[in-house]
């Protein structure tokens, strides 16, 4: 290691081999540094569109190893003329045998001389299949991901195996590992009447046995199209991406189906179920009340959306059972006035859903069944102390996280990818990390505070899941709303009338 050292140039070489650790490196570190900066950070995105509507878009990156993908328009929310579920199924079987590959056991042996892995994820309004692999694979990860997206079988076989995937998976929710997907599903459901991104993206139970190829291949003939993908590539050379891309993704002779209009409606959806999950220890889990509210925030195109970004960072929020520490959130909002304020809160969790043309902003709590009504009066409490100002330092706390946040994420070649491809299908262009920076350092107390209240001037959304006895009508949350304190009223009649009902249960009232 000595000789290696000394007799190396460079920084090393101008201390002899053994730079004191009491000095600060020269600026040949700066250099070093600058030599292999990730290329993510600059405006060095290219973008292409060919003559069969895909989009390509690129940035280079130093290093043997490259992320190639595909963002793809379609999900849930484009259902609607489709039966409902169909885009989970799809889910299931992303990377399964198509017209070249027999099974994913042969796209395996094919990545495998570029030590290459797939991924896909699935949102409700767009779909991410990736490769990463080493550089020089580029030509077959385009073919795998071709292969994919516009040729895959979906065999019986596979169908059936996506079937039983999806049954064990509703399943599981039923455990209460984590019940946060049903809640946002509700939420989604009532902020959006049923429809687009309101779509459950969690198949329904009663379409999970009727689903069949027909409805499968019709929603694919429908999505996927070379039209409404954008090829994504980090650590690759443009050019041979546009070329990869015109071999593998030729042009349609029909045009695919339109993305749907999204229309925010407000109103509520309720799904009560207070049976006991199953018992997998030697204590039963609790069966919780689980309340989301949310109201219309605003699009990712929109001026409004780095605004949103920030107030959700300040809000933050998590588990009660959180181990804290740097970078935890445990001095947002939701921690300090909530989680650490009611003992019997098990979760309490701010989040922002942005998509094309619209975005739902939620806080989301679970609890005790017999805390139901409490837990909403404390949502409603936090949306409208929100308007009411906003410290300096919590402000530039939340900023200096989301930026943090922000940079520490783009250091991922798949995170670099999906927000390409994201940023592409949005608007044609990608913001760099600067651009985003110097928006998120512009937000003022003043403007949180008028987007919020343009926010409580919409209709509320509530979704709910679990057991439902104590938790108050969705009349009873519209008219909270409405006041100025916010204050739930008529609560002694609520508790009497459930009680006349046979919810009997004792239940601890919030003191204000």
């Amino acid at each position: 290691y000595q000789r290696r050292v000394r007799g190396s140039s460079g920084i090393n070489a101008e201390y002899g081999g053994h730079p004191p650790l009491n000095e600060v490196f020269s600026s040949g570190a700066q250099d070093l540094g600058k030599k292999f900066a990730t290329g993510n950070i600059g405006n060095d995105t290219q973008v292409t569109k060919l003559a069969s509507g895909l989009r390509v878009a690129s940035v280079p990156q130093s290093g043997g190893m490259s992320s190639v993908g595909v963002v793809l328009e379609s999900g849930a929310r484009n259902e609607n003329n489709h039966k409902a579920g169909v885009a989970h199924f799809l889910e299931k079987m992303s990377f399964g045998s198509t017209a070249k590959f027999e099974s994913p056991d042969h796209v395996a042996s094919a990545l495998e001389p570029y030590g290459g892995i797939t991924e896909a994820l699935h949102f409700r309004d767009v779909a991410v299949y990736s490769v990463s692999c080493l550089s020089d694979g580029l030509e077959t990860a385009t073919d795998v991901l071709s292969q994919a997206l516009l040729h895959s079988r979906f065999t019986e076989g596979e169908i059936e195996e996506a079937r039983e995937s999806i049954a064990c998976e509703i399943e599981m929710f039923k455990l209460g590992a984590d019940q946060e997907p049903i809640v946002t599903d509700c939420v989604h459901h009532a902020a959006y009447g049923g429809s687009t991104v309101g779509n459950f993206k969690i198949c329904p139970a009663e379409n999970l046995m009727s689903i069949n190829r027909g409805d499968i291949m019709s929603f694919h003939t429908a999505n996927f199209r070379p039209s409404k993908m954008v090829l994504c590539g980090v650590g690759v050379n443009h050019e041979e991406l546009v070329k990869c891309g015109a071999k593998y993704f030729p042009n349609h002779l029909t045009e695919g189906s339109p993305s749907p209009i999204v229309q925010y409606t407000g109103g509520h959806c309720y799904k009560h179920d207070d049976s006991p999950p199953p018992m997998i220890g030697p204590q039963e889990l609790p069966t919780l009340t689980h309340v989301a509210i949310g109201f219309e925030s605003s699009s990712h195109q929109a001026e409004d959306y780095v605004k949103f970004c920030v107030l959700n960072t300040l809000m933050g929020g998590g588990g009660s059972f959180s181990a804290g520490g740097p970078g935890k959130g445990m001095y947002t909002r939701l921690y300090l006035q909530v989680l650490n304020r009611y003992h019997w809160i098990y979760s309490a969790l701010a989040l922002n859903h942005p998509y094309q043309e619209t975005g739902l902003f939620t806080i989301n709590g679970s609890c005790h069944p017999n805390h139901g009504w409490d837990i909403v009066q404390v949502l409603i409490k936090q949306f409208k102390e929100m308007g009411q100002g906003i410290n300096h330092g919590e402000l530039e706390r939340a900023k200096t996280q989301l930026k943090s946040t922000l940079l520490m994420n783009l250091e991922y070649r798949n995170i670099i990818l999906e927000d390409i491809g994201r940023q592409v299908v949005a608007s044609g262009h990608r913001k760099t990390a600067p651009e985003l920076c110097a928006m998120i350092d512009s937000v003022t107390p003043h403007q949180i505070s008028e987007i919020v209240m343009k926010m409580l001037k919409n209709r509320p959304s509530v979704g709910a899941f679990g057991d439902l006895k104590y938790v108050p009508s969705f009349e009873e949350i519209e008219a909270a709303f409405e006041r100025e304190n916010g204050e739930l009223t008529n609560r002694i009649t609520h508790f009497l009338l459930r009680g006349a009902r046979g919810g009997g249960a004792k239940t601890g009232l919030i003191k204000h």
